[in-house]
């Protein structure tokens, strides 16, 4: 069942686009792009907001080529419930993207925040919820 509030039972790639205090509170929250390893159509145009990390990328990870849907944002609080790697020396961080990539994630969101009506914002941490910690 999908519970967009609670932790999930495994991990997942994910790419850290910002990380931000709730209500200028020292709590830290990640906004993190969705991903999924199901394969879009080779030589389809993909639409606004849909990333592919080609399989040459995603291997420097560990991990098969996969897409990134920044259509699909979440806000998770910064903890060990949603991050269970945290108190690893590596925080759980299995890769740093490259300037180059991390621009284009960049522009994506900036264009997508011109599309506001195309992004799915998900988890406790949605910015104007009013949840308080």
């Amino acid at each position: 069942m999908d519970e967009p509030l609670r932790p999930g039972p495994k991990e997942h790639v994910g790419y850290v686009a910002d990380i931000r205090s709730v209500g200028g509170n020292a709590h830290l929250t990640v906004m993190s792009i969705y991903t999924t390893t199901t394969p879009l159509e080779p030589g389809v145009k993909y639409p606004l907001g849909i990333i592919p990390v080609e399989p040459t990328m995603a291997q420097k990870m560990n991990q098969k080529g996969f897409v990134m849907d920044a259509r699909k944002i979440a806000f998770i609080p910064v903890n060990s419930a949603f991050f269970p790697r945290l108190a690893d020396p590596d925080k759980g961080i299995i890769y740093t993207a490259a300037e180059r990539f991390h621009q284009l994630v960049q522009n994506t969101l900036m264009k997508l925040a011109k599309r506001p009506e195309l992004v799915v914002k998900l988890g406790p941490d949605v910015p104007g919820l009013g949840r308080t910690r």
